[in-house]
């Protein structure tokens, strides 16, 4: 069953249209915990590997979309102002397909052992957070909800941060250019 679950999570990002909620959940089920999250962080790390280099050869045709073109512009926006650190929050917050994120990384040519970097740290951190949800919260004597408002709260804190470091960057920049 191991080897279903992780052919789902190298596909996934490639061309499965399943939230990485629901295949780690089910591969949580079935595998458990632990091998949930080792197989699911290198299926996807893969997956985004492959997505990326498949990305980067025909960039041109994967842009043709209207919702892809969208989230494209959508991701070279944000990226435009807070560079890496966007992209590792959107691997990790669901509102922007994988497949979407690999090809703005390989439009903006951000270089693949960055970006292989960037998607380590992500999927550990999501996939980490789904698969151990329900044993963390067994543990501290927590229902579902109460992980879920957990979750959600290291979600804002992950973005508070995120904007602190995007506005120090613009203030760093903003004294570089007054010389």
């Amino acid at each position: 069953m191991w080897c279903v679950y992780f052919l789902a999570c190298v596909l996934r990002p490639i061309c499965v249209p399943a939230p990485e909620t629901a295949v780690v959940l089910w591969g949580t089920r079935q595998i458990g915990s632990l091998g949930a999250f080792f197989f699911g962080v290198i299926g996807s790390v893969s997956g985004l590997m492959i997505m990326y280099s498949l990305s980067s050869l025909i960039a041109h045709r994967i842009s043709k979309g209207k919702k892809e073109r969208r989230q494209l512009a959508w991701f070279r926006q944000l990226t435009g102002r807070c560079g890496i650190w966007i992209l590792g929050v959107l691997l990790i917050v669901p509102l922007v397909s994988d497949e979407a994120l690999c090809a703005g990384s390989a439009f903006l040519k951000i270089p693949l052992p960055q970006f292989l970097k960037i998607g380590i740290i992500a999927k550990v951190i999501s996939i980490g957070m789904i698969a151990f949800s329900g044993f963390l919260g067994d543990l501290c004597g927590l229902r579902r909800w109460h992980m879920i408002a957990v979750e959600l709260l290291f979600m804002f804190l992950a973005s508070a941060v995120l904007q602190y470091f995007c506005k120090k960057g613009e203030a760093k920049l903003s004294c570089r250019n007054s010389y």
